[in-house]
C-alpha cells in the first residue's frame, strides 16, 4: 500500500510538470521611489505571492498566461494585471489612494517594541517553511532560538520552560495554545489558523513590556485586518485531516472569514503503523470565525474559536498499564477596537479563554476548568519612528480541579488508594505600563516600566526594560536589551515567576547571504548563559540553505542545538526540501533501589541516580510539493513529507517493569509519511 501511494504521487508530479509555467519579476515604485513591503499575489491563489524587498523588487513563480496578479500597498490603489507569456520583467507604478483611504481606512495596532523584535513571520513564511506543517508555532520552533526538546508545538526559548513564553492573539493572552490531537508521535499542533494570520512577531528574549506576563520570550500574533475583495475558498485533505475555509469582503467596509477542520487517526495510523503503535486514537474538531469592519468611529476585529479534542495513548507504569485518555473542550474569544486620531491611537481589547479538560488512567479520574477573562485599554502616540504607549490591563485567572488522584505516585492501578480533590484557585492582576521608543538618526532607544497589583496577598510586582537599536549600515543592525520581568500563572498552585534578561543581537543581510549572531544571559532562579548563530545562503531564489547552532549553559551543564534547512525549486511550480536537526539528548534518572509494599503489591522507588543524558537527538526529513492549476479560478498544492527518513531511535523517557529491575526506552517520532492536497477556489 505504501509503495503504491508513493508511486502514485510521484507519477502525478511527473505528469503535472509538462504544463508550461511562467515566472515574472519586476519592481514596484511610487512617485517617491521604490516601495519595499508591497504585496503581490495571484488572484485565484493567495498562497502564490511575494513581498517586495528593500529595493522594491519581486518575483512570482508557478503562473500561467492569463493569470490575474494583484499588487497592494497601504495608502495606494490596488493594481491588477494579467500575466503575459513573454513579459517576464515589468515596472509597476502605484497611484495614491488618499481620498478613498479616508472612506475605508484599515487600521492596525501599533507594537512599540517591534523594532527590537527578533523576527516577524508572515503566513507566506510559514507555508514555505518545509517543517512547519503550515502552523505558526511549529514554524517558530524551527528557529535558532527555540530550545524545545520534545517535538511539541509549545515554544521554549533559550533554555527556559515553555510555560515562561507569553502568547498574545489580537492583544489577548492565551495559555497552553496546543492541541492534544497528534500529527506525529508526540508533536502537537497549535490552535492558531494560519489562513487568518496577518503576522507573528517573535521576541525570544526581553519580552515587550507593553504586553507583559512573560519571563522568557513572547509571541505576538495578529489576525488579518482585511481580506481581498473577492471570495477565496480553501479545502484541504490529508492523511490526518479534512478542512475548509472561506474569506472575503462583505459590504464596502467589512470582511469575514470562517473555517472548520477535523483531524482523524485512521489513515495516518494505517500507513505509519510502527510510529503510531502506542497511539490508540486521536481526533479533533475545531472551527472559527473572524469579522473585521473599518468605520469612521473605528475598526473592530472579532474572533471566536472553538475546539473539541481527544487523545488516547498507551501508558506503561510499573504499577499499571492501560490507555491514558485526555479530552478537552476549548473556547477562545477576542474583541479589539482601534481608532486613530491623527498621530494618536486609542484601543480597547477584551477576551476570554476557556478550557475544560478530563484525564483518565487507573485510579486517576479528574477534571479541570480554566477561565481567563482579560480586558485592556491602550493609548499610543506615534510619529516618524517615535512611539509612546501607556495602558491598563486586567487579567483574571480562574482554575478549578476536581475528581480523584493517586495518593501515591508509584501506585496507579484502579484498586490503589486515591484521594478526592475539589480545589478552586483565583489569581487576578491589575496592571499599568508606560513604554517609549525614540528614533535618533540611525539609532533607536526604547524603555518602559510595568507594574501589577495582585489582590491575593496584597502584592505589587514590577518590570522594567531597556532596548537599543543601531543601524550601522543599511544591511547591518545591532540590537541590545536588558530588563526584569514577572509572570503570574496557576499550575497546581498560584505562582509568581520573576526573571531578568540581557541580550545582544547582530544582523547582517546581503543579497545572497545573511548572518545572525546572538549572545544572552538570563538571571533568575536558574541562570542561563548562551549564544546563537545562523548563516543563510540564497541562490537566485532557487536554492536556500539555513544553518544554525546554539549553545547554553545551565547549572554547569552545556546544552547544544544544530539545525540545517535546505529548500530547492528545480522548476517554478516545484519545491523540494530537506532538514537535519540535532541536539543534546534529554535528561533522565535511574532508580537505584526500591522498597516493596506488600499491602499494595507494588514497589516504591527509593534512591535515584545522578542526572544522565540520552544519546543526542537526530532527525533527517525530506519533503516535496507541487503547484497545479485546473482553471483560472481553481488551483491547488499537493505535498508529501517523510519525517525521520533513517528512522533514528530518539529517546524521550524510560518505562520500568514491575519491580524496576529493567526498563524500556520511550521514543520520539519514528519514520513517518504524511501527504495531502490543498484546493483553492476564487469567486470573481
Amino acid at each position: 500500500m505504501m509503495k503504491n501511494l508513493l508511486c502514485a504521487i510521484c507519477f502525478y508530479f511527473l505528469m503535472s510538470s509538462v504544463y508550461a509555467q511562467i515566472t515574472i519579476s519586476g519592481k514596484v515604485v511610487s512617485s517617491e521611489g521604490a516601495l519595499p513591503g508591497a504585496h503581490l499575489w495571484k488572484k485565484s491563489n493567495y498562497n502564490i505571492n511575494d513581498v517586495t524587498d528593500a529595493k522594491g523588487f519581486f518575483r512570482l513563480s508557478g503562473l500561467k498566461q492569463g493569470d490575474t496578479i494583484i499588487c497592494s500597498f497601504i495608502g495606494f490603489k490596488e493594481y491588477s494585471f494579467e500575466v503575459e507569456e513573454l513579459k517576464d520583467t515589468m515596472l509597476i507604478e502605484m497611484q495614491s489612494f488618499s481620498q478613498q483611504l479616508e472612506i475605508v481606512e484599515v487600521k492596525a495596532s501599533v507594537l512599540g517594541a517591534e523594532n527590537f523584535a527578533f523576527e516577524k513571520i508572515e503566513p507566506l513564511d510559514i507555508y514555505k517553511n518545509p517543517n512547519s506543517k503550515a502552523d505558526a508555532l511549529v514554524a517558530i520552533n524551527t528557529q535558532m532560538s527555540s530550545t524545545t526538546k520534545d517535538e511539541n508545538a509549545a515554544v521554549a526559548f533559550r533554555g527556559a520552560s515553555p510555560q515562561q513564553t507569553g502568547y498574545f492573539l489580537n492583544g489577548v493572552p492565551v495559555k497552553n495554545p496546543v492541541k492534544y490531537a497528534q500529527l506525529t508521535n508526540t508533536g502537537t499542533l497549535s490552535i492558531f489558523n494560519t489562513d487568518f494570520l496577518k503576522s507573528a512577531t517573535v521576541f525570544p528574549g526581553n519580552p515587550p513590556i507593553e504586553y507583559g506576563q512573560a519571563t522568557s520570550g513572547t509571541v505576538v500574533l495578529e489576525l488579518a485586518d482585511r481580506f481581498p475583495e473577492y471570495w477565496q475558498h480553501t479545502a484541504s485533505i490529508s492523511m490526518a485531516n479534512v478542512g475548509y475555509s472561506s474569506r472575503g469582503q462583505v459590504g464596502e467596509k467589512s470582511y469575514l472569514g470562517v473555517f472548520a477542520n477535523y483531524q482523524f487517526d485512521e489513515v495516518l495510523k494505517t500507513v505509519n503503523s510502527v510510529n503510531f503503535e502506542d497511539i490508540n486514537s486521536f481526533n479533533a474538531l475545531e472551527g472559527g470565525i473572524l469579522f473585521t469592519t473599518h468605520q469612521s468611529w473605528g475598526s473592530i476585529k472579532f474572533y471566536q474559536y472553538g475546539l473539541i479534542d481527544s487523545y488516547n495513548f498507551n501508558f506503561e507504569h510499573p504499577s499499571y498499564q492501560d490507555g491514558f485518555l485526555q479530552d478537552s473542550d476549548r473556547s477562545l474569544t477576542t474583541l479589539q477596537w482601534l481608532q486613530d486620531f491623527g498621530n494618536l491611537q486609542a484601543s480597547v481589547v477584551a477576551g476570554n479563554s476557556f478550557s475544560k479538560n478530563q484525564f483518565q488512567f487507573g485510579n486517576m479520574n479528574y477534571n479541570t476548568r480554566n477561565t481567563d477573562p482579560y480586558a485592556a485599554t491602550n493609548l499610543t502616540y506615534s510619529s516618524q519612528g517615535d512611539v509612546f504607549k501607556a495602558g491598563y490591563a486586567y487579567w483574571g485567572q480562574h482554575s478549578w480541579i476536581g475528581g480523584s488522584v493517586p495518593t501515591l505516585n508509584y501506585a496507579l492501578a484502579p484498586d490503589h488508594p486515591s484521594i478526592t480533590i475539589d480545589k478552586d484557585d483565583n489569581l487576578e492582576s491589575h496592571e499599568l505600563y508606560v513604554y517609549g521608543r525614540k528614533k535618533l538618526g540611525n539609532q533607536a532607544f526604547g524603555s518602559g516600566v510595568r507594574t501589577a497589583f495582585i489582590p491575593e496577598g496584597n502584592k505589587q510586582l514590577w518590570s522594567y526594560q531597556f532596548n537599543y537599536l543601531l543601524d550601522v549600515t543599511q544591511n547591518l543592525k545591532i540590537k541590545a536589551g536588558h530588563g526584569k520581568y514577572y509572570q503570574t500563572r496557576i499550575d497546581t498552585e498560584p505562582q509568581i515567576i520573576q526573571q531578568a534578561q540581557t541580550s545582544l543581537d547582530l544582523d547582517l543581510k546581503e543579497k545572497r547571504w545573511a548572518i545572525h549572531q546572538s549572545f544572552f544571559r538570563n538571571h533568575g532562579d536558574t541562570a542561563i548563559t548562551g549564544s546563537e548563530s545562523r548563516v543563510s545562503l540564497f541562490v537566485k531564489r532557487k536554492f536556500q540553505l539555513d544553518q544554525s547552532a546554539s549553545f547554553y549553559n545551565q547549572k554547569g551543564e552545556w546544552e547544544w542545538f544544530a539545525r540545517t534547512f535546505i529548500k530547492y525549486n528545480p522548476l517554478p511550480d516545484w519545491t523540494l526540501n530537506a532538514s537535519f536537526q540535532a541536539f543534546k539528548g534529554n535528561t533522565f534518572r535511574l532508580v537505584n533501589s526500591t522498597s516493596y509494599r506488600s499491602d499494595l503489591d507494588v514497589y516504591a522507588p527509593m534512591e535515584l541516580s545522578s542526572m544522565q543524558f540520552f544519546s543526542p537527538y537526530k532527525n533527517i526529513s525530506l519533503g516535496a510539493s507541487k503547484l497545479f492549476q485546473f482553471s483560472n479560478n481553481l488551483n491547488g498544492l499537493v505535498f508529501i513529507n517523510v519525517s525521520n527518513v533513517f528512522d533514528f531511535e530518539n529517546e524521550n523517557s524510560i518505562s520500568y517493569d514491575f519491580d524496576y529491575s529493567a526498563y524500556d526506552r520511550n521514543l520520539l517520532t519514528r519514520r513517518s509519511i504524511y501527504a495531502g492536497i490543498i484546493f483553492n477556489f476564487v469567486n470573481d
